[in-house]
């Protein structure tokens, strides 16, 4: 093989063109870094804003829950001794996997009494605390929220709410967005508070 020579202005471009590449990489490689940044934190806003929604959702339907579960046909223990055409005849099905279905509607009902356990004690706590602090804004928030959510039948009017609490529309709207806020933290454990800090 035969030796060959560079010359000295070759020597010095391929000095050069091993700094671009160099700089090329490193700057790919930053800018690379910083997409997989860009797309965590993104992804982590998501399962935050869909934390908030499903807190929402579940205080909305808390009074729904609660009234399904005590309207519920069957308890485990009547379940356990009732027939399964008894159980289907109370629900106006007809089902080829009839065990699958009443075991189904067991499991969904305890599913929803568990949730909605859940739900009272987070707002029995959240209440707990607001009325324990000095701050009435917090005593507020914890109050409107229960009120909108978890008092009485029926949800209250949000002018009855801003006439009891003597506070505007607007801000009763605001102190519920901001406990829900706050509840799906207590909801969702240590990942809603990575988002909040």
């Amino acid at each position: 093989m035969e030796k060959m020579e560079i010359s000295e202005n070759d020597s010095k471009m391929l000095g050069i063109i091993e700094q671009l590449v160099a700089a090329g990489v490193e700057k790919g490689i930053k800018r690379g870094l910083e997409t997989a940044r860009n797309e965590e934190k993104l992804k982590e806003k998501i399962t935050y804003d869909s934390r908030i929604k499903n807190t929402r959702l579940l205080l909305k339907n808390y009074r729904n829950f609660v009234k399904a579960c005590e309207q519920a046909v069957y308890t485990e223990k009547e379940l356990e001794t009732a027939t399964v055409e008894e159980v289907l005849d109370k629900l106006f099905c007809t089902s080829c996997d009839e065990v699958t279905v009443v075991q189904s509607i067991l499991a969904s009902k305890k599913r929803t009494e568990i949730i909605l356990t859940h739900i009272k004690r987070i707002i029995n706590f959240y209440i707990f605390e607001a009325d324990s602090s000095k701050s009435e804004e917090k005593w507020r928030k914890a109050h409107v929220l229960e009120d909108l959510y978890v008092k009485g039948k029926y949800k209250p009017k949000i002018y009855d709410m801003s006439e009891k609490y003597h506070v505007s529309e607007r801000q009763i709207n605001r102190d519920a967005k901001s406990a829900i806020e706050e509840i799906a933290i207590f909801m969702f454990g240590v990942d809603g508070i990575r988002k909040m800090y």
